[in-house]
């Protein structure tokens, strides 16, 4: 039995959203109609695209869902848009959220953040973690963990975007 659940051959394109252009693949119809995305319509998963692991969610683009490919996938794979590659994954449970060590021992040490993060919505948490996960020094990553604290205390987080936590409601709301 393979490790993964779900395999297909898919060709790496752009797609444009608004300003941005994503690197994509696009999940084919058969291995979709197996899919739970009536529950949910965006699906977390893990695999791999040759044999370069990668994780990520598939995302709803009017009856079809890609997932978004990083310039790290990318390279390290020396992948290409036009190229024709094979992906296998499986879907992974959409409540579990892999905190980074840095930012879990700043949650330990503060109770009341810890249980206004525990509070938000996986998505949330996610995010959170992602940004200080991201940092590639140590100085940026402390950095990272005293941003996400502050958030989590109320104050504004993020040169783009501010970020508020409401502690009645434990949710996070982005203003752009």
């Amino acid at each position: 039995m393979s490790y993964f659940d779900h395999a297909f051959e898919a060709r790496i394109v752009p797609h444009d959203v608004g300003r941005y252009c994503y690197t994509v693949v696009f999940l084919e119809p058969a291995v979709a109609a197996e899919l739970p995305f009536g529950d949910q319509p965006r699906l977390r998963f893990s695999g791999e695209i040759g044999d370069v692991p990668f994780a990520g969610a598939w995302q709803p683009l009017r009856g079809r869902w890609y997932a978004m490919l990083s310039k790290e996938v990318l390279r390290e794979g020396g992948f290409a848009v036009g190229d024709l590659v094979e992906v296998r994954f499986r879907v992974e449970d959409p409540d579990v959220v892999e905190v980074p060590d840095a930012l879990v021992r700043a949650l330990a040490r503060d109770p009341q953040a810890r249980a206004v993060f525990e509070g938000l919505s996986a998505g949330r948490r996610r995010g959170l973690s992602h940004h200080v996960r991201a940092a590639k020094t140590e100085p940026t990553e402390r950095r990272r963990v005293a941003e996400v604290l502050a958030a989590l205390a109320g104050a504004p987080w993020g040169p783009r975007r501010e970020i508020l936590v409401s502690h009645d409601t434990a949710k996070v709301s982005s203003k752009e």
